[in-house]
């Protein structure tokens, strides 16, 4: 059976077609970061939510979660040492767009959660272009939601 939200990513995976593997060690790393995202201004039930969510999707083990909160735990480490190694710029992205979808779970992204993000995508290595359009693609996304939702009623 297909739902809605098969549809809704379905182009997406088209357009972003990889088939390139991601090892636990680089996705313990990826779920880090988006826990560290979460934890800036305290972890919401909403994020909490996002984060099962992401372990679940990416099929990661509950020893890889313990691996990733060690990583986080120690509240000293910055996001270029919890990215170290990661080369994909596909998953690069992918780390960006999702720490950002966790920052806007709270619907209120202030100026810190903003200072944040621009730090994680220098530390990806990623331009301030494109780290404008992978926001905005998430902030467009929301959007969306909010809209489709209000056509429910």
């Amino acid at each position: 059976m297909v739902k809605i939200k098969d549809l809704l990513g379905l182009v997406p995976k088209y357009i972003f077609e990889s088939k390139k593997e991601i090892g636990e060690d680089k996705l313990v790393r990826y779920i880090a970061a988006v826990m560290e995202a979460a934890r800036m201004e305290g972890v919401s039930l909403e994020e909490q939510h996002l984060v099962e969510y992401l372990v679940e999707s990416l099929h990661l083990s509950g020893d890889g979660v313990e691996k990733a909160k060690k990583l986080i735990g120690r509240g000293t480490a910055s996001f270029g040492e919890l990215l170290a190694g990661i080369e994909e710029p596909e998953l690069r992205v992918c780390i960006l767009r999702d720490a950002y979808a966790m920052v806007r779970q709270d619907k209120n992204v202030d100026n810190v959660e903003m200072l944040s993000m621009e730090r994680l995508g220098a530390a990806l290595g990623l331009s301030e272009r494109l780290v404008g359009k992978v926001t905005g693609l998430v902030d467009a996304m929301y959007d969306i939601r909010g809209e489709i939702e209000g056509m429910g009623d």
